[in-house]
């Protein structure tokens, strides 16, 4: 694995937490790649700083006995925390049969299931999960309020606060917002990892946004990654059928005890937000226009039939009765 230059920060950090030594780091037998800790070019740790930080470290204490999340090697030490890097292969990079995907997709679920189901101990007191900005669309993170005009991301933020149907549903799933429930808070392919051997076992990682919140929004962020996935065009999952492995993951989590529900209005501000990162995507491939002779026909394309699918997805939520998985 090629890593880049060792920073000084982190490699003294984990000297000081006993993570690796001195003479493996003078025999240069230890990198540094972004904020993974290597040895002889092995993952073994992963540092985390900064206030989101501090929620996932109190996350990943509260449920280290679940085996479901990494574990917390050290505590603090110059601002720094360190976290064992979890083996196996993230969600995205995950290879395979039509029959292992769905095999593995079906612990996926009963994992989800698990964390869901995850006794709250009196006392405890875990952090709440964020609750998400699509929800409500008025009071964005920081990091969102200055989308240029005419970019792919204003394009969603004006479509999100003008259409009628999707405010009802974002003002809808504000009011049954719940934090009795442990949730990952923002599940991706990438935040999901899987190891086959000697046991097939998954994990969580990237908690940042994890708490006590709803689990239906877990449900639907695991759901709209398997049709991200599949869409994706990118083999194994580009070959694989969405609506199958869905029914295998939904399966692993019913059998599970898992308890969420979710409805099409869930689903549809699950939708907005991966239009959030796809407009991003676009907005940071050249000028801010989303014309087709910007050069970017296809993402554009995609971005405007997630929109699309996030409206019809919002008319559904209207009707009683109907839900989505």
């Amino acid at each position: 694995m090629t890593s880049a230059a060792p920073s000084t920060d982190l490699l003294a950090s984990a000297l000081a937490a006993g993570l690796v030594t001195a003479r493996e780091v003078a025999a240069g037998d230890v990198t540094v790649d972004g904020a993974v800790l290597l040895l002889h070019g092995r993952p073994i740790a992963h540092a985390r700083s900064g206030e989101l930080a501090v929620r996932e470290l109190r996350c990943l204490r509260l449920l280290a006995e679940t085996e479901l999340v990494p574990a917390v090697l050290r505590g603090e030490d110059g601002g720094i925390w360190w976290t064992e890097a979890v083996r196996g292969t993230r969600l995205t990079e995950l290879d395979g049969t039509m029959a292992e995907l769905a095999e593995a997709c079906q612990a996926w679920g009963a994992a989800l299931a698990a964390l869901h189901l995850t006794r709250i101990d009196a006392g405890a007191e875990p952090p709440l999960a964020v609750r998400p900005w699509v929800m409500d669309p008025d009071r964005l993170p920081r990091g969102m309020r200055q989308a240029p005009s005419g970019s792919a991301r204003a394009y969603v933020l004006r479509t999100l606060r003008s259409d009628r149907g999707l405010l009802r549903t974002a003002d809808r799933a504000a009011d049954r917002w719940s934090a009795d429930h442990w949730t990952h808070g923002e599940l991706t392919g990438d935040r999901v990892v899987v190891q086959r051997a000697p046991d097939l076992r998954v994990r969580f990682v990237d908690l940042q946004a994890g708490g006590l919140g709803d689990p239906g929004w877990d449900l639907a962020g695991a759901l709209d990654c398997v049709a991200e996935l599949t869409a994706g065009g990118r083999a194994p999952w580009g070959a694989a059928s969405g609506a199958c492995l869905s029914e295998y993951l939904l399966q692993g989590y019913r059998r599970a005890g898992g308890t969420a529900v979710v409805d099409a209005g869930t689903r549809a501000l699950r939708v907005m937000s991966r239009a959030w990162l796809t407009a991003a995507s676009l907005d940071a491939r050249g000028s801010h226009s989303m014309h087709p002779a910007a050069g970017k026909a296809a993402e554009a394309s995609r971005l405007t039939a997630q929109m699309s699918q996030a409206r019809e997805l919002a008319d559904r939520s209207a009707r009683p009765g109907l839900v989505a998985a």
